[in-house]
Order: structure tokens, then sequence, then C-alpha cells
């Protein structure tokens, strides 16, 4: 059946399959920097109950389209995925993209610090233990051989949760701490993935050479590392630089007091096409500003819908 809806339960068996994320991220970025593939800013709505959230993208080399819709309220946010045929003769997939969301950011992160960090990296700090909190580590330990992870949320249950589950999980020795300078503490790599407003990182906290994935915050009005990191940074990239203009709470502060241009951040893709060059120093500090954009949920919801017809889960839709 060529109508397939690819339900979370399914999505998580494909993830315990341990896809290769960046199958999907690296060659969407190539593409687009090509001219073939589209995407557009997220869209918000505000409505009573909450805010209605539209993305879309086309991957003209895999010959699709598609949007993710998601609507944020009083009781959390709901994921969904469309995936058309791009020569437009209708609906391939409807995917509930809950976890998808959590993967593609993961992958992200995972594809800018494989791009960024140290080869030698061996610490982890995470700030954060939210639902997102777990396929940032997977990504980051997928890419470099990370040999201890500290993890620190303001509430000392969830951190000690957290560390256990992904000890347990991924084989590393995993530290909860008391704060988050304990917790970047000489890090080689560091993730932010908070909805903070205020920043959670601190550039005082920093060593020479670490690499930052701040991942969490993707409004205006949030921001999760201080002006200092964003200007200590050797090499500022994000994901869409159109959208950080509308999004990127730290750059756009700083851009507005004239104290960095936008000119100064680069998109992921430029990475991947080696338009522009990473790190060139082992103590250059490089930042990621992670927002989410629709070619990354577009791209791998068609390699989840691809190995699902693959391994024939998912139901029929009647369309």
């Amino acid at each position: 059946m060529r109508d397939q809806r690819v339900d979370r339960d399914h999505a998580v068996c494909l993830h315990d399959q341990r896809i290769d994320l960046g199958f999907a991220h690296r060659p969407a970025f190539q593409q687009a920097k090509r001219g073939k593939g589209r995407h557009g800013a997220r869209q918000r709505a505000q409505l009573a109950a909450g805010t209605l959230n539209l993305m879309g993208a086309a991957c003209e080399h895999q010959g699709i389209f598609g949007l993710k819709v998601y609507f944020a309220g009083k009781g959390g946010a709901r994921y969904h995925v469309l995936l058309y045929a791009g020569d437009g003769s209708g609906l391939i997939a409807m995917i509930e993209a809950d976890l998808l969301g959590a993967l593609r950011t993961g992958a992200a992160s995972g594809l800018a610090t494989k791009l960024l960090a140290r080869p030698d990296a061996k610490t982890l700090g995470v700030i954060g233990t939210g639902k997102q909190a777990r396929t940032q580590v997977a990504a980051v330990c997928a890419v470099r051989p990370i040999e201890r992870i500290r993890v620190y949320s303001r509430s000392r249950e969830n951190r000690r949760a957290f560390a256990f589950a992904v000890a347990d999980e991924l084989g590393v020795e995993t530290e909860p701490v008391e704060s988050g300078e304990a917790c970047v503490k000489d890090a080689d790599v560091v993730v932010t993935i908070t909805k903070s407003a205020e920043p959670v990182l601190r550039s005082a906290w920093l060593a020479d050479g670490v690499h930052v994935n701040a991942a969490g915050a993707n409004s205006a009005d949030r921001r999760e590392v201080d002006a200092d990191t964003v200007l200590r940074a050797a090499v500022r990239v994000t994901d869409h630089v159109a959208q950080a203009q509308g999004e990127a709470g730290e750059f756009r502060d700083l851009v507005g007091a004239g104290r960095l241009a936008w000119s100064d951040v680069h998109e992921l893709g430029d990475l991947v096409t080696g338009r522009v060059r990473g790190r060139t120093s082992p103590s250059e500090l490089t930042l990621f500003k992670s927002l989410g954009i629709a070619l990354e949920d577009i791209a791998f919801a068609k390699l989840i819908h691809t190995r699902a017809v693959e391994a024939k889960v998912g139901r029929p839709m009647p369309i």
C-alpha cells in the first residue's frame, strides 16, 4: 500500500534499529545548497489556547515535499508530518512526529558535533533533562569517543534519573551534578537543551576548545547561552540564517546592539558542503545554534517512511 501512517510505537522500533540519523541530514543540507532543497521559516499563529506552528520543505533530490504541524498549549505539544510525492500525485504518509522531532534535533547536533568538535572529545556536559535530551546525548556519543557525561537540571530527582537511564542505555559513565558550572567544567562538548528565557550557560565556565550545541530555545524571547559565549566563538553556525533572524534570541540581541553581524553566522549546510571552514585550532570555541527547520523534518520523515515500508509496519490510510 502506498499510503502509510507510521505511529510513535513503530517509530520507536525504527529508532531501536539504530537508524543512522546523519544519513538523512547530510545529503539534505548538501542538496539544499545546490538548489535542490527548499524550506521556509517556521510560521506561528497565536490562538486563545496556545500556538499553532507550521513548517514546510521540499527535498527535490528525494522526490518528496511535506510539512510539519504542531500545536503547543498548556497540555504540551503534539506533532504530525504530512509527506507528499514530489510529482504531485498525493499523500505518501502521515507520521505522528513527537519522537521524530527529538530524533531530528539530536541528529542536527550530532552532525554539527561531527563537523566542529575536536576529534578527541571525550567529556560531554548536558544542561537539561527533558524529552529531547536523550537523543542529543546519543547523537554526540555516536560521532565522538565520549567516555564521561555530566548532566544538570534544576530538579535533583530528574537529573539523577536521567543519568541512570543514559548510563544504562549507552554504557557511558554519567554523573548528575549540582550546577550548570560543574556540568560543563573542562567539557569537550556541551549541549544545552532547555526552554530557558535566561542563559543557562556562561562563557566563563567553558574551557578552551569546547564545542557547544545550543539546541533547546527556538524563539526570540529565549536564550540559553550568554553573549560572551556567542562573541567568543570562532565559528558560529545555525540551521538556517533567515530563520535565526526571527528566532535566535542570542544572535538577535547582539546584532541589534551592533556587536555582531549576520554575516558572522553561517549555515550548517555551508559546513557540510565545505563552503565555510570549521574549526581551525584545537583551542577554538565553536557554537551551533539549533532551531530546527522543516528540511530536517521532511528528510528524516522520508527515511522513516522508507524504513517503515521495508519493515512492513504502519497502517494503510484510505485516502
